[in-house]
């Protein structure tokens, strides 16, 4: 099977090649950037072209994984660049009549934060208007237009990978252990909004595997916990006191219902705690 993943670069990207290439995929790396592959396995190489060029093509390749994306807010140029991107490929997916598959790195962003502390899923209608999400929506409808192929829009959460992270799950994380004030929301607000990166990988290699119905996948932990538990998982971890500033807002905040991703994609996730020890004894060794 040939892979072809845009935004080989990116901390996404470039987890999940090291992942597919160990796994003996062979992949095509995509990226303007220079890909360093810890891998020192042979199957992949590298396709260095800017994807809004007029001489981009997706090479010969059974799969398209589309990682790539820009998501600073606050740059409007560089978000719109994302819908530029997402029809650039979509158009050259529809003329390749070789490629079988699709997945496409989309988020939970695309939600409303202000859910009223509810549970949220793939048939949930409250959506943020951000640029970002707003144009992540319609590219995730632009994909599914395409009935030829399988396409799956995986909608993920704080992704959890190494100790540079900036979602909401790491920075507590980091504040806690430097011993820094915090002010949070809710502290009754049950969460299951993060994923690690190994939980994403070994999905992506499932859905490469298996032949499932098109769709929208929302991604998450099992078993959502309150956040004053996580709190308190990640405080005794270190062995610190928090110092959180709780406030109320029950229109704030929302958790995720991931049973249709285990029903119809066999999807296998970790717990929440599990999935946030897994990540503190990896990146926090309590021996260093």
């Amino acid at each position: 099977m040939r892979i072809f993943i845009t935004g080989g670069s990116g901390k996404i990207g470039k987890n999940l090649s090291n992942y597919l290439i160990n796994k003996n995929y062979f992949c095509i790396l995509n990226s303007r950037k220079k890909i360093n592959i810890t891998s020192k396995k042979k199957n992949f190489y590298n396709y260095k072209k800017d994807i809004l060029k007029k001489n981009f093509i997706i090479p010969n390749c059974d799969v398209v994984i589309h990682t790539a994306s820009n998501t600073i807010e606050r740059n409007k140029k560089k978000i719109i660049q994302n819908q530029l991107i997402d029809k650039k490929i979509f158009s050259n997916i529809k003329k390749n009549n070789k490629i079988k598959k699709m997945i496409f790195i989309s988020t939970v962003a695309v939600y409303n934060k202000n859910n009223k502390s509810r549970m949220v899923n793939e048939y949930s209608k409250s959506f943020s208007k951000s640029n970002y999400s707003s144009l992540k929506l319609k590219s995730e409808k632009l994909f599914l237009k395409n009935k030829r192929i399988k396409v799956y829009n995986i909608r993920i959460p704080g992704l959890l990978l190494t100790e540079m992270e900036n979602n909401f799950i790491s920075n507590i994380i980091k504040k806690i252990k430097c011993l820094k004030k915090i002010k949070i929301y809710n502290s009754n607000q049950l969460f299951n909004n993060l994923l690690l990166s190994s939980s994403l990988n070994l999905f992506i290699e499932n859905l490469l595997r298996k032949n499932f119905k098109s769709g929208n996948i929302l991604l998450g932990s099992s078993k959502p916990l309150k956040l004053n538990k996580i709190i308190d998982i990640v405080s005794n971890y270190f062995d610190v006191n928090n110092n959180i500033n709780w406030k109320s807002n029950k229109n704030m905040g929302f958790y995720l219902d991931i049973r249709r991703a285990i029903k119809l994609y066999d999807f296998k996730p970790l717990s929440t705690k599990k999935s946030i020890l897994n990540y503190l004894n990896k990146n926090y060794p309590k021996h260093v």
